[in-house]
């Protein structure tokens, strides 16, 4: 009967004794969770309308600073040009072209930084969900 009595005994206490490990080895051998979706931020009116304002401000700023060196260039380019009692029609018609050149150079620049404005006005896509993550849900 005391074997008997042992052997119950030690029965019962490898059946606590699993009982008792089960919780752990379930959450050990749980599947592990997707990552969080990235939640998608509109930005409101009046963000949007500081942002606005500060890229007119930007390209207003860009637009004034290259006036001002478009100016600078051509005081240079004046100033190396000879007095006209030199007579050096060569060294005119080079300088006439340099700023020409200058000219087409400036008036590129600020068509190009009013056309990077305009295109960062327009609305930009926002990211569609895909189907594999709306599968995970």
């Amino acid at each position: 009967m005391t074997s008997r009595k042992a052997f119950t005994w030690s029965l019962a206490a490898s059946v606590l004794a699993i009982v008792a490990c089960a919780p752990a080895w379930a959450r050990q051998t749980r599947p592990t969770t997707s990552p969080p979706r990235p939640v998608l931020i509109q930005p409101t009116a009046a963000q949007q309308r500081f942002r606005q304002a500060v890229q007119q401000s930007q390209v207003r700023d860009q637009l004034q600073k290259g006036r001002v060196e478009q100016l600078i260039r051509q005081e240079s380019i004046e100033r190396t040009r000879r007095p006209a009692s030199s007579g050096s029609n060569a060294n005119d018609a080079q300088v006439d072209k340099a700023q020409q050149a200058q000219d087409q150079i400036y008036q590129a620049q600020q068509r190009d930084r009013v056309q990077r404005y305009s295109d960062a006005l327009l609305p930009q896509p926002v990211p569609q969900a895909t189907k594999a993550n709306d599968k995970s849900q």
